[in-house]
């Protein structure tokens, strides 16, 4: 398990994240959800071990700062927002350089990139371009091993369109399967309430609410998290909750849309 207690993060001196405890387990789907300018990515990038924090911080009951780089990378794989390459690598070697060839094939497969193997990168949209540094981060960890590895995912799905956004979610609950754990920073709360075990709500760099979607996903929680009116549904087959932003925003003089400064629960 990763393990995060009082974590906090300042940066010029503003405090990004305050004092956030929070889990990932192996085997589940864990994920962050929040306004813009919450934290998200700034927690993201502490766990990861991109950028310093304040409090402890384990994984599989280790502090995380005792990991040497080479062994930091066979326990979690990351995928950041962007990914800049410079060079014309083929998909394939984009892939390979997660340093781990054994599942190469298997991950290309499942991510859909095989039919790209040598096509030139740079020339791809950015989805097809973040179905390809999916299956590099994949690789990295997709090995059974008698130790959980995690994969962490900042926005995985931003650039993907809804088919395509099913697939990596789908393939992400499937690497749960192989004793891994996953967190990922996400937007589109529909798609959490289908996939994800366990739900963290991040505001103003703190933890407002967190539990499983079905717990969580409720009309006061939610309009209060994203300043946002809101209707909370259930799908009659599954009892998934869904949200419909409600079309009665806040509207200030003048006539021009805006959020809610204030929500009546």
């Amino acid at each position: 398990m990763i393990a995060a207690k009082n974590l906090s993060i300042t940066k010029n001196g503003r405090q990004l994240v305050k004092r956030v405890d929070l889990e990932i387990q192996p085997g589940r789907f864990t994920a962050i959800a929040g306004p813009n300018g919450a934290g998200k990515t700034s927690l993201l990038k502490a766990i990861s071990g991109e950028s310093a924090y304040e409090g402890t911080l384990e994984i599989n009951g280790t502090a995380a700062h005792r990991y040497s780089v080479a062994d930091l990378s066979k326990v979690r794989a990351v995928l950041p927002q962007s990914t800049h390459l410079q060079f014309p690598f083929t998909v394939q070697q984009v892939v390979k350089l997660a340093g781990n060839h054994k599942y190469i094939d298997e991950v290309m497969e499942l991510t859909g990139v095989t039919s790209w193997a040598s096509r030139n990168y740079l020339t791809l949209s950015g989805g097809e371009q973040q179905r390809v540094q999916l299956a590099r981060v994949l690789s990295q960890v997709w090995d059974i091993k008698s130790y959980p590895r995690y994969v962490l995912l900042d926005e995985p799905t931003s650039n993907l369109d809804l088919a395509q956004q099913q697939l990596i979610f789908s393939l992400v609950k499937h690497a749960c399967e192989r004793n891994i754990g996953v967190l990922a920073i996400v937007h589109d709360l529909n798609q959490v309430a289908q996939f994800a075990d366990q739900l963290y709500f991040l505001k103003g760099g703190s933890v407002v609410a967190k539990g499983n979607p079905k717990e969580i996903f409720t009309k006061k929680i939610i309009e209060e998290t994203f300043c946002c009116k809101v209707n909370v549904y259930h799908d009659p087959c599954t009892d998934c909750p869904y949200i419909v932003p409600d079309k009665n925003l806040f509207t200030p003089p003048g006539g021009q849309v805006g959020l809610l400064k204030t929500v009546n629960a």
